[in-house]
């Protein structure tokens, strides 16, 4: 047989794709193999379904495992995955990776119907059979980068500018269902889907810096808070600036500091407040606007419950203690 090579290499992409193609006139025609070929190793693709699901609202799954991938994206909607023994929870945006035989159990639309693309497939070793390989460890060695823990065990919060060629690559496969003839070119789509998986994960990594640790996680967390501490600001930008869920990071941060995202954030805003009370005369009101606070009457409540007295009364006592006698 003659043997086409088509790598489709971009700067050190290392998924490559071989087209095989039968010689004319032999029995077999002109019959397309396609074989995946990573790290030295090669597999076949079988492909066993892609689907955009819409409407499951509060369905539970039973925990299983099976040698498959699953890859999960997320368009509309909640969700909770459990794979391991960590639960995630899933919403808009969020893409998911179930390597084979990782224990999993999914409950779609925790908090309305939930509607998202999946594409499921088995990589087969030389012998047929399935082989039980990590993504995240092939994507690290393409690429020469590593993938952090807190990378590999929940939902990435994919960029915005990466969604659209996310849901291109599924789209692409699920066109293939209304194409007869083209059906045996479900594999080579499985491999375009990958590598857009890889070229997401390797730029989060190589352009924005991987958190190598779970305190590296944390820590970058804490300069997003800090930085915006002065407009509103959610749990759900500050996990995406660190490209992990609001779950996950709500955890990290009560292992590693025993505070909440929010509450580090509170925690920093009131000790400004005391600052701008004790050594300016900013107005109370102008102060709240300038630490996120679109109410004064809600700055109040939380500034009374930090320090036991009210933002002017503070401002009473520091004056009278500061004052030369």
């Amino acid at each position: 047989m003659d043997d086409m090579r088509n790598s489709g290499r971009r700067s050190g992409a290392a998924i490559e794709l071989y087209l095989r193609h039968n010689r004319p006139g032999t029995r077999e025609g002109c019959r397309m193999d396609v074989r995946l070929e990573t790290g030295g190793r090669s597999y076949t693709i079988d492909h066993i379904t892609t689907n955009l699901m819409t409407g499951r609202n509060d369905i539970r799954g039973v925990r299983h495992s099976h040698p498959v991938f699953h890859i999960m994206y997320i368009l509309e909607g909640n969700g909770l995955f459990t794979v391991g023994r960590t639960a995630s929870e899933v919403g808009p945006g969020m893409l998911h990776i179930i390597n084979p035989n990782e224990p999993h159990q999914f409950h779609f639309g925790t908090n309305g119907p939930l509607v998202n693309l999946e594409s499921t497939f088995v990589l087969r070793d030389r012998s047929g059979e399935p082989a039980e390989i990590n993504l995240f460890d092939m994507i690290e060695e393409n690429r020469s980068i590593r993938i952090a823990e807190p990378l590999r065990v929940a939902p990435l919060s994919v960029p915005h500018r990466f969604r659209p060629m996310l849901a291109e690559g599924y789209r692409r496969i699920l066109d293939l269902y209304d194409i007869p003839l083209l059906k045996s070119h479900f594999a080579v789509t499985v491999v375009d889907l990958l590598t857009r998986v890889e070229t997401i994960f390797s730029s989060i990594v190589q352009s924005e810096g991987e958190p190598h640790t779970a305190e590296e996680t944390v820590e970058r967390a804490k300069r997003f808070l800090l930085s915006n501490r002065h407009r509103p600001v959610t749990l759900g930008e500050t996990a995406q600036s660190v490209h992990v869920t609001p779950n996950y990071l709500c955890r990290l941060f009560k292992e590693h500091t025993g505070d909440s995202p929010m509450g580090y954030l509170q925690s920093a805003r009131m000790r400004e407040a005391g600052s701008l009370l004790a050594f300016t005369d900013l107005p109370v009101y102008t102060i709240a606007e300038k630490l996120g606070y679109e109410e004064p009457s809600y700055f109040a409540r939380l500034f009374r419950r930090a320090y036991g007295q009210s933002p002017q009364t503070y401002r009473r006592h520091r004056l009278s203690a500061d004052k030369p006698e």
